[in-house]
């Protein structure tokens, strides 16, 4: 008998929990499904959001791989072939149409790169080192930052400021050691451009080039060694 009541007891606190269930979706139904609705809602629109940005992204670089493309053909044209004026213009427009990106989107930072060299073939130095300031400014964290340095270092000696040219070797050498493709060159670079304001420097520069990279059977290690007999 004890055991029928606790069942009876049992069975009236379920029955007890479902009304009050009930009750309760009664009452907040309509507010629990708009709250569903509303999550439901977020995850498709993030959903629909990833896939538009993955497709603009992929877009995107592939107006980069036919750029590039378009950039290689153009390089080895002779210019004074027929059509050489008309790909020109067209590889410039493409380039500024991609570069508009931003600097900081690797796309247009490419971009901006294309139109720099471009800059630096036709002599306009000062613009080529804009551009490459602004590249190495915005690509902080990629490979282009040291190709944009090293070629800023450049387009300032061809303008004639060697000194500034010499300072940009020294702070890429300082600042990637040992660890970039460029990081010889720029130390060699940064002796070439010393040894006339001070031969002692520039030969103690050319040492330091032998001591790291010696080892390695650098080019420039060997070009270092063979200006240290010259200056000696």
């Amino acid at each position: 008998m004890a055991k029928k009541n606790d069942k009876e007891a049992q069975l009236t606190y379920a029955e007890k929990l479902v009304n009050s269930t009930n009750t309760w979706l009664g009452k907040h139904g309509k507010v629990l499904a708009i709250i569903v609705a509303v999550v439901v809602a977020v995850i498709v629109i993030a959903s629909v959001v990833t896939v538009v940005v993955n497709s603009s992204n992929k877009k995107t670089y592939e107006k980069l791989d036919a750029l590039t493309a378009q950039y290689s053909e153009f390089t080895v044209m002779d210019s004074d072939a027929e059509g050489y004026d008309s790909a020109k213009s067209t590889l410039v427009a493409d380039a500024e149409a991609l570069r508009a990106k931003g600097v900081k989107n690797y796309p247009g930072a490419k971009a901006t790169m294309v139109l720099a060299d471009l800059a630096y073939e036709d002599g306009d130095y000062v613009k080529a080192i804009e551009l490459y300031d602004e590249v190495a400014e915005g690509q902080k964290k990629t490979f282009l930052r040291e190709v944009a340095l090293m070629s800023m270092a450049a387009a300032l000696e061809e303008n004639g400021d060697k000194n500034s040219a010499r300072d940009i070797y020294n702070a890429f050498f300082d600042e990637y050691g040992l660890e970039s493709f460029y990081s010889s060159r720029a130390l060699f670079n940064a002796a070439r451009l010393t040894e006339e304001s001070d031969k002692a420097l520039a030969i103690s520069i050319y040492e330091q080039l032998v001591g790291e990279f010696g080892d390695y059977g650098s080019e420039y290690a060997k070009l270092a060694q063979s200006r240290i007999a010259q200056l000696n």
